[in-house]
């Protein structure tokens, strides 16, 4: 256990000085997508398209994700605190099959893709940017930064609902020219939004997350097919023993309208604390890579929390050694990058 503070690192350091203009950030890390061996037919061109209230990232005709601009209210008879904006819901497979929820039955402050800490103090004052029922924090989405040929850069705050703005986040997407699977490069950056740290506690969740689709919650009795199954690096196919390991990547899968679907997510070895812990909740279908799981971290003004991950979707069930191969990969090119 302890705590880390980020700080200002050069070379290949994942920590970096911020400048903010008009309250919006203005510099951004240039990640170039790792690579993988695409088998001859499933190479096709990524495009971005601009929705009523969101972008939606497709490659050739076949959607791969979409990033929420508006803010989404939940479900009819629910209550309004759940709206949010600023998260990625559908991730889909390859063939189509949506796997994510962005308001589960049970637990509906889950939204699919999204980043969140559940355990912070800002100006002395406990926040909650997870828990949106607790009406202490949210995270929102500002702006669209840019968009890319591949992708796009978003501008996101945590926000406390007494002190107002706590993080800037800036999320940047891109998305490899790649049929089947899908491959989803995901960085978020984090800094203070004002002349104030913040405290992330020691707590058994936040970072990224993923709730999985609406077919494997027990809870959601309408269209329960299957419990999600894990994988991770290690080896692990158990939920509980996975459990607040750290994986350099997990992979999770399940039935969806029939078709067994699944997603992976990878670990930087750049990330604080790689391998991250990871939450994987007994029973729902969700998980988060977290460093507050082995201890507290602070983020002080002018220096930024900075982690990424690679998201893969895929047909079937997970193989280990296809994914080994991803992730060498993907790791080797990016320490060569930097």
């Amino acid at each position: 256990m302890g705590f880390s503070f980020l700080e200002f690192a050069g070379g290949g350091g994942y920590c970096g000085k911020v400048k903010r203009v008009n309250s919006i950030l203005r510099t951004f890390w240039f990640i170039l997508a790792g690579s993988l061996v695409l088998v001859p037919g499933l190479h096709s061109e990524v495009r971005v398209e601009n929705l009523p209230g969101g972008l939606e990232v497709f490659v050739g005709e076949q959607p791969v994700l979409r990033y929420h601009t508006r803010v989404v209210p939940p479900p009819s008879g629910v209550d309004p605190v759940y709206a949010r904006s600023g998260f990625i819901h559908p991730l889909f497979s390859p063939s189509g099959k949506i796997l994510t929820d962005p308001f589960p039955v049970g637990h509906v402050h889950q939204h699919a893709v999204f980043s969140a800490w559940s355990r912070a103090t800002f100006r002395h004052q406990t926040v909650d940017f997870w828990n949106q029922a607790s009406k202490l924090g949210n995270v929102e989405h500002r702006a669209v930064l840019a968009r890319h040929k591949d992708g796009f850069t978003a501008h996101l705050q945590q926000v406390s609902a007494k002190q107002g703005p706590a993080l800037d986040e800036i999320w940047k997407v891109r998305v490899e020219e790649s049929r089947d699977p899908f491959i989803i490069d995901l960085e978020t950056e984090q800094s203070c939004a004002t002349s104030d740290e913040v405290y992330l506690h020691h707590y058994r969740y936040g970072g990224l997350a993923f709730r999985g689709s609406k077919h494997w919650n027990a809870e959601d009795e309408e269209n329960f097919e299957g419990p999600m199954k894990i994988l991770t690096g290690e080896g692990i196919a158990d939920r509980e023993e996975g459990n607040h390991t750290a994986p350099r990547w997990l992979a999770v899968y399940g039935p969806v309208e029939g078709q067994t679907v699944g997603v992976v997510y990878m670990d930087h070895p750049g990330n604080l604390r790689h391998p991250q812990p990871v939450r994987i909740h007994p029973t729902m279908p969700y998980f988060v890579f977290g460093p507050v799981v082995s201890g507290s971290v602070i983020i002080r003004p002018g220096m930024a929390y900075r982690a990424r991950y690679r998201i893969i979707t895929f047909e079937g069930e997970p193989d280990a050694e296809t994914i080994e191969g991803w992730y060498a990969r993907w790791s080797a090119r990016m320490r060569n990058e930097e």
